[in-house]
């Protein structure tokens, strides 16, 4: 599925941001930050319906890539056949994760 296809849970989130909106009385949405409002395309490895071990799956639990080539490159082992996918995660925390030319990030070592 392409990641910008809106999906139930993304309509779902937009229409509980509406409603957010207007029970705290704001008039316009450009100061939410939404992960299609201004989203940036990240990448993950997903061993869902695979069979991968249990090393790759904290692996895979742990790490976002800026770049499908260095989501390839990083695998927990040699065997591992674990899929990249896409995510869509705002511009701010893009920038945040990906600061200062890192091109991975493994998420248990953010402070």
């Amino acid at each position: 599925m392409n990641a910008r296809q809106p999906t139930r849970r993304n309509v779902l989130r937009l229409g509980g941001g509406l409603v957010l909106a207007k029970t705290l009385g704001c008039d316009t949405l450009a100061n939410i930050d939404l992960p299609f409002n201004n989203g940036v395309v990240a990448f993950r490895r997903s061993g869902r319906g695979r069979h991968v071990s249990n090393a790759a799956k904290r692996h895979n639990a742990n790490h976002v890539y800026a770049t499908e080539a260095v989501a390839a490159a990083d695998l927990a082992h040699p065997g591992d056949k674990s899929k990249i996918v896409e995510v869509v995660i705002s511009r701010g925390l893009f920038n945040r994760l990906f600061a200062n030319g890192r091109t991975a990030v493994d998420l248990r070592r953010m402070s």
